[in-house]
């Protein structure tokens, strides 16, 4: 039997009688900040804001304006590193409201200075609370060759509250750490832990609003393959997060260990096979070519950028060949870089060591957006160097086609519908085991027992198919039993429709004795549906396509050479010939979740997003409604780093890559930029022209777009009737959370949990809203903690009550109505109403009693071990479209059902989650109780 722990906390929150939300999104002070600065620059000055915080996250000056006084009075003069960071402190005390700084001198800590080889200089200041460093925190002022300061960016996290004194200790925390790790590795090794008391804050790499939380940090380390940043609860002694700081070259594992090899083998650190100012080559190939592509990565850093090394002073350039751990695969483990037999080709080599480089630089966060552009940069790295190397297969290099896989690629199977055009496009496909493997088939379809599991699962009437392709459900028999009697009856290909998993796509296995020659794919269950209807109602022609691109060019492929790998892992041109989107609103784009068997947020799948952007700036193209044009490699090459070493930090995101990139173009406009090989000046000068492709290129893959795809079909309803159905609206409780004036109604805030090892967490008002709602909403995370285990068991729920409202006399209809977002684990986790009549025992309101936008889903039971408080209940669960996300909608609810007038109620909302595992959580605004009164 476990121990409940119940709080009970009273929350005052402001009460308004409008119905909407205020349009109110600044953090108290920012909007006179930003009216100061407008008026001192004339308006010269731009400003955006994280999603994460609501704190301005860039900040960009006019160069050279001199309205400024109070930033720029002393341009020209500065002189010292010293005086620039005077100047800086005071551009951040004066214009403090805008990032959410209470002090400047107690939440930053003293900056750092790097400089840069136009002249500028670049101070950093990492946030601090009460002397604790807060994750992902800080900030950069930027002054270039003339002392003008021309940006002010980063992450800051504002309104932190949270006790510095940890209720459990770092031993503590590393145990709790080691767990974790030892429970995901599924294997034993000896692991070293440092700890580090922080501040850190949910949601921050993810870019949504999250909770902060005192935390160890634990650096748990084998000084091989294993190196994970955990993050644990310094009061609960619960694991918040993991995020890996192994860095994997390609993203696949496999499990043998026959070998019985362990990291790092025996000669690191002490028996060197080679070292710097002996001969190459050494007679070993796989040697040479990590040897010679090192150099070569230090070399492209130090002639062209003027950095030392991957952490600007020098540092050995250690790495392992022929590794016998982890194979087939190659990383960059905080120390060294390692590669199996086969993979130590030029392109990834340097992907590795540009792992290296991001870790002394901008320190990307190994997971979602972030986590990409992590990947992303080292590719763009490992391919730059493959450009500009002349080694390896760099024939043939013709220009690539947008939207054409290379003739070295195996192009993903598709369907792509011609007719009807409702219809019309490329659908997801599965492949076949039998029949042909190259093929573009053209016809037209012809349905197959429609909506029969049994479909074609015996003998067909001969010549019924003949010349069509044929589309068969998903059912009793084996898929190639379906497309030999499909061949018998005349048809020239099979299309077999999935009948579960909604947007899963699956690979068709063979049946023995079974040998169909036909073109063949599977299409998901939602294509599989939509194709039924349109056969029902007219004609569908298609063209099925499976086997090698058209472009004879190994152009923008990463690891083309690498014989373990079998090929390419990559393409960054057309990212989509190996399902990585090329764009934002690609159907390829991952969603997560953080966790290893997700890609920790899609990080090698969504850097085909910046990967694409990067090979189309440097080779120009039309995609997505956009022409780019090329600007080249060496001037791309010199904007991303410069963006990297400058302007980007951890938490960046892709919005905070197309602003890092807009500000580095504009920084190095009429700079000679130095060669990528000789370091000597190239010739190659960016100007506004070029400038202006960046934009083009951050348009064409959407930098700057939402992930809406997310929600492909959205959980509320977005049509919802009027308040009343007939008379006027009168309210009896109205709450528009606008802040948390003290004013208002009294909500009581509660939190239960089924085990000690609960954290508590209640309901919180919260602005910067998702979907750019306005105003303020309160707020639930779904947090992705726990391990479902003894030690790890998060099941809990959070209550939030309202005050006790009197219903008046008379016959008028009495109803609720809030708005609301849902995103949360599906069926296991998710929130409901109940409501109180009178003092009575609280009861869950019926979905039959939703005048509009009822549960939308039953949790799982405790029987089907769902340990979530509110198991088996009716409840908001899940997101839009199967997706993380969600959007916003109104529910509508009948009181009357329950309560008469005169009676005395109250109404609260309940959002359960199980034992471990999250998504973002439940938002709640414009809740109001009312009559509809003649």
């Amino acid at each position: 039997m476990t121990r409940n722990h119940l709080r009970l906390s009273l929350l005052a929150l402001s009460v308004g009688m409008a119905f909407t939300a205020q349009a109110q999104t600044a953090l108290p002070g920012q909007s006179e900040a930003l009216a100061r600065l407008n008026a001192q620059t004339g308006n010269a000055a731009t400003v955006s804001y994280s999603e994460a915080t609501g704190a301005a996250r860039f900040v960009r000056i006019a160069r050279g304006d001199t309205k400024l006084s109070a930033v720029q009075s002393r341009a020209g003069r500065l002189g010292s590193d010293a005086a620039r960071n005077e100047n800086a402190v005071q551009f951040l005390k004066d214009y403090s409201g805008l990032f959410g700084i209470t002090s400047v001198a107690d939440e930053l800590s003293a900056s750092r200075v790097t400089k840069d080889q136009q002249g500028g200089s670049h101070l950093s200041y990492k946030q601090l609370y009460r002397g604790l460093p807060v994750y992902g925190g800080e900030l950069k002022v930027h002054y270039d060759s003339a002392d003008n300061l021309v940006v002010a960016n980063g992450i800051f996290v504002p309104n932190i509250s949270v006790s510095t004194t940890p209720a459990r200790s770092a031993e503590q925390a590393a145990a709790a750490a080691l767990k974790r790790v030892y429970a995901d590795l599924g294997r034993t090794t000896k692991l070293s832990t440092k700890s580090t008391l922080m501040v850190y804050r949910e949601g921050l790499a993810q870019g949504v609003p999250g909770e902060s939380r005192l935390a160890w940090e634990v650096v748990a380390t084998n000084g091989a393959d294993v190196r994970d940043f955990v993050y644990v609860d310094a009061q609960t002694g619960n694991v918040i997060d993991k995020v890996s700081g192994i860095h994997e070259g390609k993203d696949r594992r496999a499990f043998d260990g026959a070998g019985n090899a362990t990291a790092p083998g025996p000669n690191y650190p002490n028996n060197p096979f080679w070292v710097e100012g002996q001969p190459v080559p050494t007679g070993t190939v796989e040697a040479d070519n990590m040897i010679i592509a090192s150099s070569e990565v230090y070399d492209l850093f130090k002639k062209a950028f003027g950095r030392d090394s991957f952490d600007g002073n020098g540092a050995r350039m250690s790495s392992i060949f022929n590794r016998g751990w982890g194979c087939v695969n190659a990383s960059w483990n905080g120390e060294y870089i390692s590669f199996c037999p086969g993979t130590t080709t030029d392109d990834i080599t340097a992907h590795e060591w540009g792992h290296a480089y991001t870790q002394y630089t901008h320190g990307l966060i190994y997971a979602w957006q972030p986590g990409a552009l992590n990947e992303a940069y080292s590719d763009i790295w490992g391919e730059t160097v493959d450009r500009i190397n002349g080694r390896g297969t760099d024939t043939p290099d013709a220009p690539r086609t947008a939207g054409a896989c290379t003739v070295f690629t195996s192009a993903p199977p598709t369907v792509t519908v011609t007719a009807p055009a409702s219809l019309a496009g490329d659908k997801a496909a599965g492949t076949a085991a039998w029949g042909p493997t190259t093929f573009s088939l053209s016809g037209t379809v012809q349905g197959v027992e429609l909506g029969s599991t049994s479909a074609a699962c015996t003998t067909l009437p001969a010549n019924s198919l003949a010349g069509k392709i044929a589309f068969i459900d998903r059912g009793t028999c084996g898929f190639s039993v379906k497309a030999m009697n499909a061949q018998a009856a005349g048809a020239v290909g099979v299309i077999i429709g999935n009948n579960q998993g909604g947007t899963a796509v699956i690979n068709m296995s063979d049946t023995a004795g079974q040998s169909s020659t036909l073109p063949s794919l599977s299409v998901t269950q939602n294509d599989g549906t939509a194709f039924k209807a349109a056969l029902a109602s007219g004609a569908v022609t298609v063209t099925l396509s499976r086997g090698p691109g058209t472009d004879n060019s190994v152009r923008w492929l990463l690891g083309e050479d690498s014989s373990a790998f079998g090929g390419a892992i990559r393409d960054m041109y057309n990212p989509t010939c190996y399902n990585n989107p090329g764009k934002v609103s690609d159907r390829q784009y991952s969603c997560g979740p953080n966790t290893q068997a997700g890609d920790y947020g899609g990080v090698h799948t969504n850097s085909g997003v910046p990967n694409h952007g990067y090979a189309l700036l440097v080779d120009g193209g039309t995609y997505n409604g956009q022409t780019v044009g090329a600007i080249g490699l060496t001037k791309a090459a010199h904007i991303y780093f410069r963006a990297m070493s400058v302007y980007q930090h951890s938490a960046s995101n892709f919005t905070d890559h197309a602003d890092a990139l807009d500000q580095s173009c504009r920084d190095l406009t009429g700079v000679n930029l130095n060669s990528l090989t000789t370091g000597a000046p190239s010739g190659e000068i960016i100007n506004a022209t070029d400038c202006g492709q960046i934009t083009k290129m951050a348009a064409a893959v959407e930098l700057r777009s939402s992930v809406s795809q997310c929600g492909f079909t959205p959980l509320l309803q977005k049509s919802p009737p009027a308040l009343c159905p007939t008379g006027t609206a009168t309210s009896l409780l109205s709450d528009s959370f606008d802040g948390g004036k003290r004013a208002g109604a009294k909500w009581a805030l509660s939190h239960q949990g089924v085990s000690p090892e609960y954290t508590a967490r209640d309901w919180g008002v919260v602005n910067n809203l998702p979907n750019g709602r306005a105003g303020y909403a309160m707020f639930m995370a779904n947090s992705s903690i726990g391990t479902c285990s003894a030690g790890g068991d998060e099941s809990g729920v959070q209550r939030l009550e309202s005050p006790e409202i009197t219903l008046p006399a008379g016959t008028a209809v009495t109803r609720m109505s809030f708005d609301h977002w849902v995103g949360t684990e599906a069926s296991y986790d998710g929130g409901n109403v109940k409501i109180s009549v009178n003092g009575g025992a609280w009861q869950l309101v019926s979905a039959a009693n939703f005048v509009y936008n009822p549960y939308n889903a039953t949790l799982a039971t405790a029987a089907a071990g769902n340990t979530n408080p509110l198991a088996g209940q009716a409840a908001f669960s899940g997101s839009d479209g199967g997706s993380v996300s969600g959007s916003w909608g109104r529910s509508i609810i009948n009181v009357g059902a329950y309560a008469n007038p005169g009676d005395k109620i109250k109404v609260r909302f309940e959002m359960g989650q199980d034992g471990c595992g999250g998504s973002f959580g439940w938002y709640v605004d414009d809740v109001v109780v009312y009559r509809c009164t003649p």
